[in-house]
């Protein structure tokens, strides 16, 4: 039994309505033109709404909704209104507005929030409409206002339309969106109608839906789209979502490349409508268009749709919880199927990409061993549309140097023996038909070339005076760089050593978090990182390390590290590693996890006091007499420290074995 507020004995009580000011604070709404347009797709989709209320299925043949907007630039006068013919603001339907978070709107896949939104952007929003009851026709007009206590303030006016339906009426935009609106386009307005309802023109009927500006005659956009958006192809895909697996439908329709779409596209729709972002598919196909046989741009643009989109979906409707995991997965998918269908277009691609390689290859077939047998064709064909020669010229030399039976790396151990170094380039050249051979030979003179400057930085110039370590530095590879933005062709890590050159990772005289300087950093003149398995070795990652010192120096001592090489590259090795990894000059990350391996190069003139120095940590000159090692067990480190002529006699040496069997120099 009820009693007041007593249900049985019980207290009893009733909710608060939500604190919808407090639900907005926390709503994030970008500004930018999508954002600023919400509150309109808003009213677009209660229109929509009321007019299928209306006329069932012949909706689209029987609605109309006038979009207008007057003064599009004027942030003071604008004014926007959505005009339907549908039911109008009848009593379920008043019901439901005044009732924030809806069933009856759930019912619809909408949120019961979209006339929030809109005080997101405006400060003045105003309805009138005109219903039916029982044949007889009755009006609301009032402007809604929810900082007002009475959020819904009723006025005599009379809607200035005939018949059922309904206005909605936005404008005092807030001041955060007045830049932006001083810069809309008109065809900024009509192509983020169409892209926002897209599914819509592919799926669903549509009414007649005009765009009006000013005085301007009223045009037709859902004929306009119609037009646009065709179906080029349709199907269902099946994909992994938080480990369930969810089928989802896909729709790829062909249109012109344009201002707005001009890219190709992944669309996620849910309620009908476009949410998030669109994925730009340009670096999975390898263009960010196709070309017609009559030299006309196009794009695809692929709209996925399902239940499991509904779900996850928020108030707003802006965004999807989708894991990244999953939209990758999605991404892949919807790629394959768009390359199926458009298999002549990859096809150019591949064959510009084999092209381009080609050349690169010209300037340095040593790396056509990388190819392991395979034409360019299949080789490119394997790879990702997007790759040009640089990426392609990075996968051969790594693919070169992981691979323990390639020709070249046999060539790289046996530097110290010039016969069998010899026999080796023999084979190599072999291998090469004539006309590679001779741009092989063009290489080996430009290597020739290089080892000549590094052979004259070295040593004393005009004013008796020898060049500093940082000479020989830039020389080999450039100061305050990495390889992000230093191409292969662009340094000279071979005349260290060959194996070097192809290390997925190389930083030059740069700290661990890539910023300035600061006490206490510890700053490698080259360090490279490698994330392959080398030589049979366990799985985990390299670091080495690279240290110059300036030619003929006497000065060293054992200890301190600022007059000890080893002491210096061994802390400077534990503080990369206790770093975590490095910071790259595009401000990625690269990480330092499960480092197995550390070694260091001390490039430095063989002078008494490094002797002494190496003497003391026991390095050992067993083989060459010029070349100095050592293994420290505690800290899993190998150094080697050889000095500059070393550095050019050996680099002459296996440069040598190229002239010898290439130029029969």
């Amino acid at each position: 039994m009820m009693d007041g507020n007593k249900v049985l004995g019980h207290d009893a009580d009733t909710l608060i309505k939500p604190d919808m000011l407090a639900v907005l604070e926390r709503t994030n709404l970008s500004v930018n033109v999508q954002g600023f347009l919400l509150p309109v797709f808003e009213a677009l989709s209660n229109s929509m709404d009321g007019i299928e209320q209306r006329f069932n299925d012949q909706a689209s043949r029987k609605g109309k909704i006038l979009v207008k907007f007057e003064s599009l630039n004027d942030p003071k006068k604008i004014l926007i209104s959505v005009t339907d013919n549908g039911v109008g603001l009848n009593e379920e339907n008043y019901k439901s507005f005044r009732t924030p978070f809806s069933g009856y709107k759930l019912s619809k896949r909408g949120r019961g929030f979209g006339r929030f939104i809109a005080f997101k952007v405006f400060s003045r929003i105003h309805y009138s409409s005109r219903f039916e009851i029982a044949t007889i026709e009755e009006t609301r007009t009032f402007r809604f206002d929810i900082s007002q206590d009475e959020e819904i303030i009723f006025h005599d006016g009379k809607p200035e339309f005939s018949g059922c339906g309904m206005c909605v009426e936005l404008d005092e935009p807030l001041k955060d969106w007045f830049e932006l609106i001083g810069s809309l386009s008109k065809q900024d307005v009509k192509d983020q109608i169409g892209s926002h309802f897209l599914p819509y023109f592919l799926y669903r009927g549509l009414p007649e839906i005009f765009l009006q500006f000013d005085d301007d005659e009223p045009e037709n956009i859902t004929s306009y789209f119609k037009a646009v958006f065709v179906e080029h192809a349709a199907g269902q895909i099946d994909t992994t979502i938080e480990g369930v697996t969810c089928s989802l439908n896909y729709t790829l329709t062909k249109i012109p490349k344009t201002r707005q779409f001009k890219s190709h596209s992944l669309l996620f729709a849910a309620a009908d409508r476009i949410v998030g972002h669109p994925r730009d598919l340009s670096n999975k196909l390898g263009a960010t268009h196709f070309v017609d046989k009559d030299d006309s741009k196009f794009i695809i643009v692929a709209v996925v749709r399902g239940e499991a989109f509904e779900t996850r979906l928020n108030d707003s409707r802006t965004s999807l919880d989708l894991p990244p995991k999953a939209i990758e997965e999605i991404v892949g998918i919807v790629c394959e199927k768009i390359q199926d269908r458009e298999k002549q277009q990859i096809e150019k691609i591949k064959t510009g990409q084999a092209q381009k390689l080609n050349v690169a290859l010209h300037e340095n077939p040593i790396l056509r061993l990388g190819l392991k047998g395979q034409s360019l064709s299949e080789y490119v064909a394997k790879k990702p549309n997007h790759w040009g020669p640089e990426e392609f010229v990075q996968d051969l030399a790594l693919s070169r140097y992981r691979n323990t039976g390639d020709l070249l790396k046999q060539i790289t151990e046996a530097a110290n023996d010039p016969a069998s170094y010899a026999d080796k380039i023999k084979d190599l050249a072999s291998r090469i038909d004539a006309g590679k051979k001779e741009a092989l030979a063009e290489y080996v003179i430009h290597r020739k070339s290089i080892i000549e400057l590094l052979d004259a930085a070295r040593k004393f110039d005009d004013a008796k005076t020898r060049g500093a370590e940082d000479e020989v530095h830039s020389l080999i590879f450039r100061r305050f760089s990495d390889s992000v933005n230093v191409e292969y062709f662009q340094h000279n890590l071979w005349l260290i050593d060959d194996a070097l050159a192809f290390l997925p990772y190389v930083s030059s005289d740069r700290t661990m978090h890539g910023g300035g300087r600061k006490k206490g950093d510890k700053v490698t003149d080259l360090l490279f990182y490698d994330d392959t398995m080398v030589l049979g070795d366990e799985d985990g990652t390299t670091l080495t390390i690279v240290e110059f010192k300036k030619p003929s120096r006497n000065d060293y001592s054992f200890g301190p590290a600022k007059s000890d090489p080893v002491t210096q590259v061994i802390d400077t090795l534990e503080k990369a590693v206790g770093a975590g990894g490095i910071t790259r000059t595009d401000g990625g990350h690269m990480s330092f996890e499960r480092v197995a391996r550390r070694s260091a190069f001390i490039i430095a003139d063989l002078t008494p006091t490094l002797i002494k120095v190496l003497k003391r940590h026991n390095f050992q000159n067993p083989h060459d007499p010029k070349i100095w090692t050592q293994y420290f067990d505690n800290g899993e480190i190998f150094i080697q420290a050889f000095g500059y002529d070393t550095l050019v006699s050996m680099a002459k040496k296996r440069n040598q074995a190229f002239s010898k069997v290439l130029l029969d120099d």
